[in-house]
């Protein structure tokens, strides 16, 4: 590459331009939010207790919620990327996408919804799965896992499928066992014994949701701007994850299972977006956050083939989605 693009990637890769990118990411959420950007109620209803949208329907206080949690993730996603290592250079990059990407999409950004707070408890979950590598004594962080997970079952039943992704994850961990199966088991059970028991719960009040809602106010709404967005992020994994596959085999064995994570993660978020069509926007945050740690890895392992002009790519879409979906 000629010096001109070396200094391009080393901007890219910078902590200074990360930071650019989530500063630039909340200015763009606060500028949907006094635009009069308005994000309906577009989750189901919840299963046992009340779903995320209705703990703070006020839209003043809902956007506070909303830009804390996302923050939350931006810091959890910096952490596992310092501790763990496997994007070296371009750890904070993969923060500053998934910023960039979450802000394209308005409707997550003004108010809470599922999406946030699943993107930000499985990434605690990713957090504590990797700290089990050839650990399968650590049953008490599996029991965790479990416990986080199914705290949102009660919420929204979005959080299910990721049971099972984590019994993926425990595998690629190495640490799955008898002792590690029935912790999860136990974590499972232990939030709806605790609600039950202090009469919090009725398990007689399980209501089955009615995605059907949501299908109503897509019409309503005439655009199907999100999915333009939400299409481009699929392809773009996609294509990403494949040329990252090629080298990630070369990769140690505990990069290996830790990058499979993320990768087997993208691929049942993408599953879910089409199955779940009524329910897409569960699993929408989580699906950027897979795809902006594909396109970090990316530029790492692609560096001298001038990888940073994908990033820019990505850039250039995302934030033209945002004025478009303020547009429409």
């Amino acid at each position: 590459m000629k010096n001109a693009e070396n200094k391009i990637t080393a901007v890219l890769k910078s902590s200074g331009f990360a930071w650019l990118l989530i500063i630039e990411s909340f200015v763009m959420g606060w500028a949907a939010f006094f635009s009069g950007f308005c994000a309906e109620n577009i989750s189901v209803d919840g299963i046992w207790l009340p779903n995320f949208d209705n703990v703070a329907s006020a839209r003043d206080i809902s956007i506070i919620f909303a830009v804390v949690i996302i923050g939350l993730c931006c810091i959890v996603m910096a952490v596992i990327g310092k501790m763990y290592n496997v994007l070296k250079t371009t750890a904070m990059l993969f923060v500053g996408l998934f910023s960039v990407m979450v802000s394209s999409t308005p409707e997550l950004y003004v108010s809470l919804d599922t999406g946030v707070v699943l993107a930000f408890v499985i990434l605690l979950c990713v957090a504590l799965l990797y700290s089990t590598y050839l650990a399968p004594q650590q049953t008490r962080r599996i029991f965790l896992i479990y416990f986080l997970i199914a705290c949102g079952i009660l919420f929204d039943y979005s959080f299910l499928p990721f049971i099972f992704v984590f019994f993926i994850g425990m595998n690629q961990m190495r640490c799955f066992s008898l002792r590690t199966f029935l912790a999860a088991l136990i974590g499972l059970i232990t939030p709806v014994w605790i609600l039950w028991g202090f009469g919090l719960l009725n398990l007689h009040e399980f209501v089955i949701p009615d995605p059907l809602y949501v299908y109503k106010w897509f019409l309503a709404k005439e655009g199907f701007d999100t999915f333009i967005c939400v299409g481009f992020a699929m392809v773009i994994g996609l294509i990403l994850g494949v040329c990252n596959l090629m080298k990630t085999i070369a990769f140690n064995a505990r990069n290996r299972a830790f990058t499979g994570v993320w990768s087997v993660m993208g691929i049942i978020c993408g599953i879910l977006c089409f199955i779940d069509f009524t329910n897409i926007w569960a699993y929408v945050p989580l699906l950027y956050i897979c795809v902006a740690y594909q396109a970090a890895l990316f530029m790492r392992l692609f560096e001298h083939y001038r990888s940073y002009i994908v990033i820019l790519i990505i850039l250039i879409l995302y934030i033209g989605f945002f004025v478009w979906n303020l547009t429409v």
